[in-house]
């Protein structure tokens, strides 16, 4: 079992150190389309679907991103409308990435939903990328696709990990909650769960703390104890994520995350002197901290994420996380005008050119 350092609750990504206490602790050089880039060794590859997603959570990640950044989604999430177009860029990037064998997440929008998820499983499948996740909100998992449930699909495809996102465990108010009317209905949930799980897929839930929603111990535990329905041992509590309040751009995702934010700090505090968790680790990253915990068989996770130390603390020319775009370009960035690494010479980075957006 790890040490706890308590100056790390405190200081969080501040008490970062790459070379000290990262997961990888060191940085590697990878060549990208001839370029010689340094790399953290740990690096994630993230699949950004384009497909729209179907909920409006006023606490939307997604969109809270480019607004901490000054800019909107609809800047953000450009599409390459091309299957053949997208595809070639996809299979050029993961054999560049290769040499890094970076661990891949398809994330979004709602990737359940986006109609080159079976074809974007069967890519990855095909390189042999791993430690493969996926995050959704569920709606799309039992949805029928080129012959197949989605559910099915990830089974195929060897998804490893199944990340659900979920506001609170009754179904009417995680509905309210993430404007979300045509999520799946607790038989459903339970359906895509069990198959997902009889396919060896690690199942995590994910939830925001809102005060809205779960925003005390009492309400973790009766998340917790709803998870365990499930047949599901992991569960992730998240803080709204923070933002440089001087750069942001007022959309009403910033507003909520002003006006219902939960602090998690105190809530650690709180678990740190519950008898029922035990403590199992810390994470530290540039711009995220972690806390990892067990409560009666439930590896239960608690993490932090401020947007203004993701650009405050990337050390100057070391790539920390790579983006696969939905327009087809490869960045270090969550937005595809910043940190392009490629494909050479790709259509997209041209039309942002044209439209005046700085690369």
């Amino acid at each position: 079992m790890s040490t706890f350092h308590a100056d790390w609750r405190r200081q969080k990504s501040r008490a970062f150190a790459l070379e000290r206490n990262s997961t990888a602790r060191r940085t590697v050089e990878l060549s990208l389309w001839g370029r010689r880039l340094h790399v953290y060794a740990n690096a994630n590859l993230s699949i950004y679907s384009g497909r729209r997603c179907n909920g409006a959570c006023p606490f939307c990640v997604e969109e809270l991103r480019p607004a901490a950044r000054g800019r909107t989604l609809a800047e953000q999430r450009q599409v390459e409308p091309d299957d053949r177009r997208y595809f070639a860029a996809l299979e050029e990037v993961l054999g560049e990435v290769r040499p890094l064998d970076p661990s891949v997440s398809i994330t979004g929008g709602e990737p359940s939903l986006d109609p080159r998820l079976p074809r974007i499983l069967r890519t990855l499948h095909a390189h042999g990328a791993r430690k493969r996740t996926i995050t959704t909100n569920g709606s799309g998992l039992l949805d029928v696709r080129e012959g197949r449930a989605i559910v099915d699909w990830l089974a195929a495809t060897s998804i490893r990990h199944l990340n659900l996102s979920r506001a609170h465990p009754d179904g009417a108010r995680n509905a309210a909650l993430m404007q979300l009317p045509d999520g799946l209905d607790a038989r459903d949930l339970r359906t895509a769960v069990t198959r997902a799980r009889r396919a060896g897929m690690r199942v995590r839930l994910s939830c925001i703390l809102i005060d809205e929603g779960v925003h005390d111990l009492d309400g973790m535990h009766a998340y917790l104890d709803f998870a365990r329905t499930l047949g599901i041992d992991n569960v992730v509590f998240r803080q709204l994520m923070g933002f440089d309040p001087c750069a942001v751009h007022a959309t009403p995702q910033v507003m909520y995350a002003r006006q219902h934010h939960v602090a998690l700090e105190p809530l650690l505090d709180q678990i740190s002197a519950d008898p029922s968790f035990s403590f199992v680790r810390q994470v530290l990253g540039y711009y995220y901290y972690v806390e990892v915990w067990q409560h009666r068989g439930v590896d239960v996770v608690f993490e932090e994420a401020d947007l203004a130390q993701l650009e405050a603390r990337k050390r100057p020319g070391l790539v920390h996380e790579l983006v696969f775009h939905p327009d087809g370009t490869l960045a270090s960035a969550w937005q595809p005008w910043a940190g392009v690494l490629g494909p050479k010479a790709f259509p997209a980075i041209q039309r942002s050119r044209a439209t005046g957006v700085s690369l």
